[in-house]
This record gives C-alpha cells, sequence and structure tokens, in this order.
C-alpha cells in the first residue's frame, strides 16, 4: 500500500486535518501545488515494481488537480485499482470521470464531515456532498473522522441507506500532527468513543452496514462486552499502526501525515538503479526509525499490556505515541463538559501480562 499526494491545498478548512501543517509548508517550497504528469508515471513506476496494483490518490484535495482525469487516465492505462480520498464536493467534471470507472475498479472514500468553515453547518456542502454519493453509488465508501467525543455518528447509516454506498462505513481517530496544531481526540477519550462506537455499530448492522477501523485504534478503549459485540455484528478490528508510506510532492516517503517528517526517506523515482527500494522495502526502513518509540504506546500501561508484547495491538498511533515523550502545545478541543463528566468515570481498561 502506499498513498500518492498529488496535492498541497484543499477548499475545505477542516479543524483535525491531519495534513494542515504539510500543505502550509509545501506551499513554500519549489514543488509547486501538484504533481506534474512525468512525475506520477514515474510514481505508477514505483507501484509497479513494488507489486502494488491498487493506486491511492490523497492530497489536499485529490480532485482539485487540475489534470485529474488525465492522472486517472494513466493509472487505468496502468491496470490499477482507483481509490480516491475526497471531501466529496467534486465538480461535475470530476464526477463525471469517476463515474465512467466501473464501481469493481474503483473506490472513493468520502470524508462526510468535512466542513469549508468549521464555525457554520455548511448545507450547501452537505447537499452537493449528497448529490454525489447519490451518482457514485456502489464506487462511495463513507468515512468519518471522530475528532470530539460528542460525535454524532448517526446519520452516516440513512446516508449509506439512501444514497445506495457500499453497505459499510469507515471510521477514523483525529490524530495530532506532531508538526502542528489541530483538534484530535485525547486518549484519554478513547474509552468514551468506544462505547458509542459500539453502540454505533449495532444500530448500522441492523440496516446491514458493516463498520472498518483505521489505523490508530487501541483494544483497551473497548470492554469485553463491547469487544464481543462489535464481533457479533462483522465490526472490522485491526489495532494497527504502521508506515502507510505517503509520497509526498518532494519525493519523500513519510511514515504517515500525522507523524509528519519525523520518519520519512527520500525516493528518487528518476533513479534507473535496479536497487532502487520497492515499497515494502520503504515500509520496512521506516518501521526502523520508527522502532524506539514504537516499544511504548499512547497510554504508560501499553508497556506491560501482554496484546502489545504479542503484538496483537500497536498501542496505538505513533504520533500520539510521540507526543507522549515531547513537550507541545495543549490539545485543541471542542468538548461539550458533560461528555467530559461522563469521560471521567470510563478508567483505562488494559490487559496486564
Amino acid at each position: 500500500m502506499a498513498n500518492i499526494i498529488v496535492s498541497d491545498v484543499c477548499n475545505m478548512a477542516c479543524a483535525y486535518c491531519f495534513a494542515g501543517p504539510y500543505m502550509e509548508s509545501a506551499r513554500h517550497t519549489e514543488q509547486g501545488q501538484f504533481v506534474d504528469l512525468d512525475t506520477f508515471a514515474r510514481q505508477l513506476d514505483f507501484l509497479d515494481r513494488s507489486g502494488i496494483n491498487e493506486i491511492r490518490l490523497i492530497g489536499g484535495e485529490p480532485t482539485l488537480h487540475p489534470h485529474f482525469s488525465d492522472l486517472i487516465a494513466l493509472a487505468r492505462a496502468r491496470q490499477k485499482h482507483i481509490v480516491v480520498f475526497t471531501h466529496g464536493v467534486i465538480t461535475e467534471r470530476t464526477l463525471a470521470c469517476l463515474e465512467a470507472i466501473p464501481p469493481q475498479d474503483c473506490t472513493v472514500l468520502v470524508n462526510t464531515n468535512a466542513v469549508r468553515d468549521p464555525s457554520t453547518p455548511g448545507t450547501r456542502e452537505h447537499l452537493r456532498r449528497r448529490a454525489v454519493l447519490e451518482r457514485l453509488g456502489q464506487r462511495a465508501l463513507l468515512g468519518y473522522t471522530i475528532a470530539t467525543p460528542d460525535a454524532q455518528l448517526d446519520f452516516l447509516v440513512p446516508l449509506a441507506v439512501e444514497t445506495g454506498c457500499q453497505p459499510k462505513i469507515r471510521l477514523g481517530l483525529a490524530q495530532r500532527v506532531i508538526a502542528g496544531q489541530n483538534t484530535y481526540l485525547h486518549p484519554k477519550q478513547y474509552p468514551f468513543v468506544g462505547q458509542k462506537i459500539v453502540t454505533f455499530a449495532e444500530m448500522a448492522a441492523r440496516s446491514g452496514l458493516q463498520i472498518e477501523l483505521d489505523c490508530g485504534f487501541v483494544r483497551c478503549m473497548f470492554s469485553e462486552a463491547g469487544l464481543e459485540a462489535l464481533h457479533a455484528v462483522g465490526t472490522v478490528l485491526e489495532w494497527r499502526c504502521s508506515p502507510v508510506l505517503d509520497l509526498a510532492l518532494d519525493q519523500t516517503a513519510m511514515y504517515c501525515f500525522a507523524a509528519g517528517g519525523l520518519f520519512s526517506h527520500h525516493l528518487d523515482l528518476a533513479s534507473s538503479d535496479p536497487g532502487a527500494p520497492s515499497a515494502a522495502q520503504l515500509r520496512h526502513a521506516l518501521a526502523e526509525q520508527a522502532a524506539p518509540y514504537r516499544a511504548a504506546g499512547i497510554y504508560k500501561e501499553c508497556s506491560i499490556c501482554r496484546f502489545k508484547h504479542t503484538g496483537d495491538c500497536s498501542g496505538g498511533c505513533l504520533a500520539a505515541t510521540f507526543a507522549r515523550f515531547q513537550p507541545g502545545p495543549s490539545p485543541v478541543l471542542a468538548v461539550p463538559a458533560d461528555a467530559l463528566e461522563l469521560e471521567k468515570g470510563l478508567p483505562l481498561t488494559p490487559r496486564f501480562l
């Protein structure tokens, strides 16, 4: 797996955005705002020699690329499965481009809580996103980033059913970015959110929808009863945090956006060296860089947790783990007092050796 960053701009302003610091710094480089077609072709070469049959386009907002349809055409010519990470408020031209791809060859992961202005509801954006979802149909996969304990998830079920999207919903946790300040979910709030996810997963299952968890989740944010309930409704549970391999505009391979440039490796795409590293080799190198921090986790209890020691749980997001050992700004939290009061009564439940 590798994500190709094709744009460093976005026309939304999500307070929890992982890519915010990257986009801000990228504006001051000589690389420009969009990947050029020649570089993109070399990135496709990299995927080919790495044995990767899927291309994952991210940004910024990848659909803002002025030659988005050309990128898609180049990827389709290599018979790649197309995955696009988008806020879903896209132009008619871009939508038509995606509609032309057979559903089995395309996944459009739509961030349903992306907003242009966090201080306003953005009804027009929501209506446009819904119209896009209806036309994408089975190509669309709903996603939601949980950034505060009071996140409202219930709207996702009728949205998925009524628009004919894929019968699953992907949930992510907003993580603190290393090189910046954003709204994120503090690990102390995970148990409260875990209870909410269990309730939501059971509700979604009654409508035939499956929940899958993105990276950074930890096993102990759920009670044993909660885990049993999630398994019973087929929730995809993976307690992982590993190098995503985000390929930046300057040919830097990053561990992930949240970790920023803390763990990275320069990739010379123009090199004809047959010994040039593959995606798997780059992920291994980045994992080695991060290894000293991987011994710990987001909680101090992680170091004595048997699931952490057996590798069944990563110990949470690497960026959140790193933040435990580094001074930095306080979290930017938009949390109602009643949610914090509820959270105080929810102890962590690490599984000790």
